[in-house]
C-alpha cells in the first residue's frame, strides 16, 4: 500500500503540475500533494540562495550555510502546510480562484542562479 501511494505521488509530481495555477478543485488537490512531497527541497534551495547572497556580504561560510538551513526548514514547513491546506480545502474556492497560499506555487519554479556565473 505504501509503495502504491508513493508511486501515485511520484506520477503526480512528474506529470500533472505543468500548469501551476489551480483553476479548479482537482488542480488544487494535486498542487497540495506535490507541495507536501517536494517540501524537503526547500532546504537545499534556501541554503543555496543564502550561499549566493551571503558570498556578497560576508566571508563567513558558516553564516551562509547556517542561516540558509534554518530558513530552509521554515520554508519547508510553510510549503508542507500550504500543501495540507490545499488538500483539506480543495473543494472550497478559498482563497479566491483556488489561489495558493505560498508563492511560487511549486518549489521548483524559482531556483537561485549559479554562484559561479555571478563571479
Amino acid at each position: 500500500m505504501i509503495k502504491q501511494s508513493a508511486l501515485i505521488a511520484l506520477i503526480l509530481v512528474l506529470v500533472i503540475p505543468s500548469n501551476a495555477y489551480a483553476d479548479n478543485p482537482g488542480k488544487k488537490i494535486v498542487r497540495g500533494v506535490v507541495n507536501i512531497v517536494t517540501a524537503p527541497i526547500e532546504m537545499p534551495k534556501q541554503a543555496r540562495a543564502y550561499w549566493i547572497e551571503g558570498a556578497k556580504k560576508t566571508p563567513h561560510i558558516l553564516v551562509w550555510i547556517g542561516s540558509g538551513a534554518v530558513w530552509g526548514v521554515v520554508q519547508m514547513i510553510k510549503r508542507a502546510g500550504s500543501g495540507v491546506w490545499d488538500i483539506v480545502s480543495f473543494p472550497v474556492n478559498t482563497p479566491k480562484d483556488y489561489q495558493p497560499l505560498m508563492k511560487p506555487d511549486y518549489v521548483y519554479q524559482e531556483w537561485p542562479k549559479n554562484p559561479v556565473s555571478n563571479r
